[in-house]
C-alpha cells in the first residue's frame, strides 16, 4: 500500500512522540489527527513495523511496543546494563522479572474493582511474597528439574537474593528508598522504576508503595493475557503463594 507524504509525516510524528512518552491517550491531538484518516494509521503501523515495535490501541490510549528480536529498540542484557548501570549481573536482571512479575500477578487479579490511586502493593509486600516464592521453589527443584521444567535458575536466583542486604523493619520504614541491586529493597526499586518509565505504575517512594495506573491495566488486558508465558508463571506464582499460605496458617 502507497501513502502520501502528508500521511507519512503525521505517522512518523507520532511514532516519534510514542517513543518519547510510551503511552499518547487517544483525544491528543498528535493521535486523533492520525486516526482521523485510516492511511495515516496504517502508515503509523508500517513505521512502527519497520522499527520493529508495534501501535497497540487500548480504545483510550495508544501504547508502543517493542517487539523483543527483530527491533532496533530492542535491549538485550548488555544494552541494558548500560541503561542501568546498578543492574550488575544477569541474575539481578532474572530476579527483577519475578518481582515484576510478582506485582502483576498481584495487581492482575479483578480489573473491574481496580480504584485509581487506591489499589497498590508495599516494597516490604513485594520482598516477603518473593523471599516465599525462592523458599517454596528451592524446596521442589530436586536436581535442578523444577528449574528446568519452568526454565528458572533457581539455584542461582535464590542465593543472590538469600545474600543481598535486608533491612530491619525500622529502616525499611525510615529510611529513603536504597538505590542499586545491593539490598533488596534496592532491587525492587530497580524493577518498579522499569515499570514506571513505561508510564504504568506510579511510585510513592515516601510511603514506599507502587500504584498501578490505568495504562498497566489495558497492557494486561490487551497484550500480556495473550502471552502463554506470563499465564504460566502468573498461575504458578499465585499456586506458589496460596500453598505457602495455607501451610503456614496450618503450622500455627
Amino acid at each position: 500500500m502507497s501513502y502520501t507524504l502528508e500521511q507519512v509525516q503525521l505517522a512518523s510524528r507520532l511514532f516519534f512522540e510514542l517513543l518519547r512518552k510510551k503511552v499518547i491517550p487517544l483525544d491528543d491531538p498528535a493521535a486523533a489527527e492520525c486516526l482521523q484518516d485510516a492511511g495515516t494509521y496504517d502508515a503509523l503501523q508500517y513505521v512502527a513495523k519497520e522499527a520493529g515495535c508495534r501501535v497497540m490501541n487500548s480504545g483510550h490510549r495508544l501504547h508502543l511496543l517493542v517487539n523483543p528480536l527483530g527491533s532496533v529498540f530492542a535491549t538485550n542484557f548488555t544494552q541494558l546494563k548500560n541503561k542501568y548501570s546498578r543492574i550488575e549481573r544477569k541474575t539481578h536482571l532474572h530476579i527483577i522479572n519475578i518481582i515484576i512479575l510478582v506485582f502483576l500477578a498481584e495487581m492482575d487479579q479483578d480489573e473491574t474493582h481496580f480504584k485509581s490511586g487506591q489499589d497498590s502493593m508495599s516494597y516490604i509486600q513485594i520482598s516477603d511474597q518473593v523471599s516465599s516464592l525462592f523458599q517454596a521453589w528451592m524446596q521442589m527443584d530436586d536436581e535442578g528439574r523444577f528449574s528446568q521444567q519452568w526454565r528458572l535458575d533457581i539455584q542461582a536466583m535464590s542465593k543472590v537474593w538469600t545474600n543481598l542486604y535486608m533491612q530491619t523493619k525500622s529502616q525499611e520504614e525510615s529510611d529513603l528508598l536504597t538505590r542499586g541491586a545491593g539490598s533488596r529493597m534496592g532491587l525492587i526499586h530497580e524493577g518498579m522504576k522499569l515499570l514506571e518509565e513505561e508510564k504504568l505504575v506510579f511510585i510513592s517512594e515516601s510511603e514506599k508503595r507502587i500504584f498501578p495506573r490505568e495504562e498497566l491495566y489495558e497492557r494486561m488486558r490487551y497484550l500480556y493475557h495473550d502471552v502463554d508465558r506470563y499465564q504460566e508463571l502468573k498461575k504458578l506464582i499465585g499456586r506458589t503463594l496460596a500453598e505457602k499460605d495455607g501451610a503456614t496458617n496450618a503450622a500455627n
